[in-house]
């Protein structure tokens, strides 16, 4: 019993950080896939045509995920566009607190036909182990000719 409790909790932690890293990148792959879904909408002018707003482009966004629990509160996205992608700059997703900033403290411009678009999103991912972490996923994007 005394071998079990030194082997067994060092095995156990790593087991869960196993999985921990594991669901890690199984949720930035769908934060990508998702990201690049909503960037489909914005370059290809459906979004435009249909007056989404961010919060419209966030749900649609969240109807294509799984792992990603309580995506509706939990993703922010950002949308800027520009004549070209020098002259946008990407966004700063934290507060000077480190805490995700909210809906309203990111932009959205989906901007117009042949303008360059950056979508970026950011999920608030609740750790396992310790706190929380916040994932990114970012779509740079030239507008079709709509």
């Amino acid at each position: 019993m005394v071998e079990f409790a030194l082997a067994g909790i060092p095995f156990l932690l790593l087991l869960l950080a196993a999985f921990e890293i594991g669901f890690v990148y199984w949720a930035n792959k769908e934060l990508e896939n998702a990201t690049n879904d909503a960037a489909r909408l914005v370059r290809t002018g459906q979004a435009q045509a249909a007056s989404m707003t961010q919060a419209d482009l966030k749900t649609e966004a969240c109807k294509r995920v799984a792992i990603l629990i309580d995506c509706t509160t939990r993703l922010r996205l950002d949308v800027r566009s520009a004549a070209n992608f020098g002259d946008i700059t990407p966004p700063e997703p934290l507060n000077s607190d480190g805490t995700l900033k909210s809906d309203n403290d990111f932009s959205f411009a989906p901007g117009g036909p042949d303008e360059a678009v950056l979508v970026s999103a950011f999920f608030d991912w609740p750790a396992l182990l310790q706190g929380e972490r916040v994932l990114r996923a970012t779509a740079p994007l030239r507008n079709e000719p709509f």
